[in-house]
């Protein structure tokens, strides 16, 4: 896979591990940062279409909310695959909604 010039090294470096890897678990998915704001961070929804596609499209019916769906989209965006973009976004959801109580 190409480096994405539009993120950060790092982050780069961990999607590839992630790719990489067997079986990720939810701590792999938790610590998956971006590392810092990178142009995908403040993308909408009329940038994000952009990747809404065949394979996608479970992603917008995986979520309710909004945020979640943008979330994995930019994931995606950023070189993750979709069904770890999703595992991405939902662990990320779990833990703000674990600090949030």
């Amino acid at each position: 896979m190409k480096p994405n010039p539009n993120i950060h090294p790092l982050c780069a470096a961990a999607i590839q591990k992630i790719v990489r890897m067997d079986k990720p678990e939810f701590a792999d998915f938790v610590a998956l940062k971006t590392h810092g704001t990178d142009v995908y961070s403040t993308m909408g929804w009329n940038e994000l279409q952009l990747y809404i596609n065949e394979e996608t499209i479970m992603i917008v019916e995986q979520f309710e909310d909004e945020a979640n769906i943008l979330s994995a989209l930019r994931w995606v965006a950023r070189g993750l695959p979709v069904h770890y973009a999703i595992r991405k976004a939902s662990a990320d959801y779990s833990m703000y909604r674990y600090k949030g109580t």
